[in-house]
């Protein structure tokens, strides 16, 4: 992720300036944090400090975690040829491993659809939703959210031989896919709803990857999160995608929690000093920089494809953490 970031019509304003503040505040952060007690993060080579609480969870000893694995890489996906060990891989099964592991617990991956995860929580078949969950207003109506753990960007994926579409003024009179109650859904409505003669024609789907309509030729561009743009496009063995237009509209992934759930302020409280720990003392940063997994090469050979998802704006989730927040600047703000 670069600064400074492209901007939509909605999105909001990021300054050539937030990179130097941002780079110097992480840098002090992560400094001065060495001192923690720490035990082994096997999964990244990473570290993080013990004692986190668990009495929140529905299940004691078992962190359930919602999650669409159909969505694929990097988040969550099944494991496959060539990529084995446990059942799942991506960065979020990093992460709920990592903050399993400060609870003492285990960590259960729960399939749910993507879009039915509001459902999910309500019926408490888990004990959060973590999957890419935009922190917005309108996410914020059926969930309660922990600190974020992530700083996204929405991106633009057309096939690499594509000439005509070079940023999001672009997508006007195109189809463009993305995924069912993604926010990349809601910027495109937002934009339509502004050019009632000039519309992007939204083709929503359940299924966004791996980018299949796109290659096909039944759409014209993806639009959707960065991380997912950059697997199945910009990073892609194949080279047959592209990424333009740059990073756009900022925002934050953070873990949902059921609002009518009575254990929510407790296990919200226990995840929050979790994602904390895991972003002072740098195991945050390993899995998005170092971790990564197997993709399937121009020639089906495995090729190590990594995250790739640190970048200057992570240094904005430490403005989130519990004590001591570092007040970086030029970071986008939480809906209120």
């Amino acid at each position: 992720m670069r600064l400074p970031f492209a901007r939509t019509e909605r999105a909001r304003s990021w300054y050539p300036r937030a990179a130097a503040a941002i780079l110097g505040a992480l840098a002090l952060v992560l400094s001065a944090c060495g001192g923690n007690v720490t035990t082994p993060n096997t999964s990244t080579g990473g570290t993080g400090p013990v004692a986190i609480g668990s009495a929140g969870l529905l299940l004691p000893g078992k962190l359930q975690w919602g999650e669409d694995s159909t969505g694929g890489m990097p988040y969550i996906t099944p494991k496959d040829s060539l990529n084995g060990g446990g059942p799942y891989y991506g960065f979020e099964v990093d992460i709920a491993s990592s903050i399993a592991r400060l609870m003492n617990v285990q960590q259960q991956p729960t399939q749910i659809t993507w879009s039915n995860w509001p459902q999910g929580l309500q019926a408490r078949q888990f004990d959060m939703f973590m999957n890419g969950l935009e922190i917005t207003s309108d996410n914020t109506k059926s969930a309660t959210f922990s600190i974020p753990y992530y700083v996204y960007t929405q991106s633009i994926v057309v096939l690499s031989t594509n000439t005509s579409i070079n940023g999001f003024a672009d997508l006007a009179g195109k189809k463009v896919e993305t995924g069912t109650g993604y926010e990349a859904e809601n910027v495109m409505d937002d934009y339509n709803s502004k050019n009632p003669n000039n519309k992007i024609k939204v083709v929503p789907t359940d299924y966004p990857t791996p980018f299949t309509d796109l290659l096909a030729g039944r759409v014209d561009a993806m639009f959707l999160d960065t991380p997912i743009a950059e697997w199945y496009g910009g990073n892609d063995p194949s080279k047959k995608f592209k990424i333009v237009g740059g990073a756009l509209d900022p925002g934050y992934y953070g873990i949902g929690f059921s609002p009518s759930n009575p254990n929510t302020p407790t296990l919200k409280k226990e995840v929050d000093q979790a994602i904390a720990q895991l972003w002072t003392d740098g195991t945050l940063q390993k899995i998005y920089q170092q971790g990564g997994a197997y993709n399937a090469g121009p020639d089906n050979q495995p090729v190590f494809e990594p995250y790739g998802m640190w970048g200057d704006a992570e240094a904005c989730i430490g403005n989130f953490l519990p004590e001591h927040p570092t007040h970086t600047a030029g970071c986008p703000p939480l809906p209120q």
